[in-house]
């Protein structure tokens, strides 16, 4: 059984932070299968960096009587920059080109997609080493804690999508480097002294829910909803799916389902079982 065990006691936590996240993108949620498919090629992440870490490395991660200078040095220099490139290139090269990265927030959670997706399967291989009883601390904290390390280029990524902000790599490289130094001293201090790595998870936490509350706040569809439109069976006018009554020729409005829904923001028709325009990416509410 414990080829059935051991992944839902990796995989759990990871799903469950997920769905945390994600439920903090109230406003124009993208669509699931992104978010999967984010998750997924977050944990794909985690074989390239395994094996640069491995190659400049060894097996220093694993070694308990390694000099405390030594491993700093590796988790600073090499875990950290590893890690977190792996996980930025996954949002970066996918979902970051996906009509549906259009808000602040999109960075965040996608970053937290791929952060989850990739602490998942290092959790498997954890397990799978060392037994069960390693989640205890995984779980709650180094499950935890990669959100918080991708939450630093994923705000960058979020400010991207902000018209008023400048597309920069040198942002986007500083917030890398954030997540690498913030991640580099988390292993550290797990290393050295573990209360020291709980209270820079801690205060990664409040930075992080800070960053979701921001984008919320500045979030362009805080006060805009779409509602597509629908033909009056009459005349043809376009008429709000919300609407009683054609303001053209007075005509009820037809009730669903409908032929064809078309898209309050930008007019492209879709399907009538349609929930993202495929114009512009916009989630057509009901």
């Amino acid at each position: 059984m414990q080829w059935l065990a051991f992944p839902l006691i990796s995989f759990a936590p990871g799903i469950f932070w997920l769905w945390f996240f994600a439920k903090r993108h109230v406003y124009r949620p993208g669509p699931k299968r992104l978010l999967g498919l984010t998750f997924f090629l977050g944990m794909v992440s985690t074989v390239p960096a395994g094996l640069l870490s491995f190659a400049f490395l060894g097996d220093l991660a694993l070694d308990s009587s390694a000099d405390l200078s030594r491993v700093a040095a590796g988790m600073l220099f090499v875990v950290g920059p590893v890690e977190e490139t792996s996980k930025f290139l996954s949002v970066r090269l996918v979902a970051y080109r996906s009509l549906y990265f259009d808000e602040p927030i999109d960075g965040l959670v996608y970053s937290a997609s791929a952060s989850l997706g990739f602490a998942s399967l290092e959790n498997l291989l954890y397990v799978t080493e060392f037994g069960p009883s390693v989640m205890i601390g995984r779980a709650p904290i180094s499950t935890v804690a990669h959100v918080v390390f991708g939450s630093f280029w994923g705000y960058a990524l979020g400010r991207q999508a902000q018209r008023e902000f400048q597309r920069s790599w040198i942002a986007l490289a500083v917030g890398i480097g954030a997540a690498a130094i913030f991640h580099g001293l988390f292993n550290t201090a797990i290393f050295a002294f573990w209360p020291i790595g709980l209270a820079l998870v801690g205060i990664g936490i409040w930075w992080t829910l800070s960053r979701f509350r921001w984008a919320q706040r500045v979030s362009p569809f805080r006060y805009r909803r779409n509602y597509p439109r629908v033909a009056c069976t009459n005349c043809g006018q376009l008429i709000s799916i919300l609407g009683r009554f054609c303001r053209q020729c007075g005509t009820p409005a037809n009730a669903p389902p409908y032929s064809d829904l078309y898209c309050s923001n930008c007019g492209r028709r879709n399907r009538s079982d349609a929930s993202f325009c495929t114009g512009c990416g916009d989630n057509l509410l009901r």
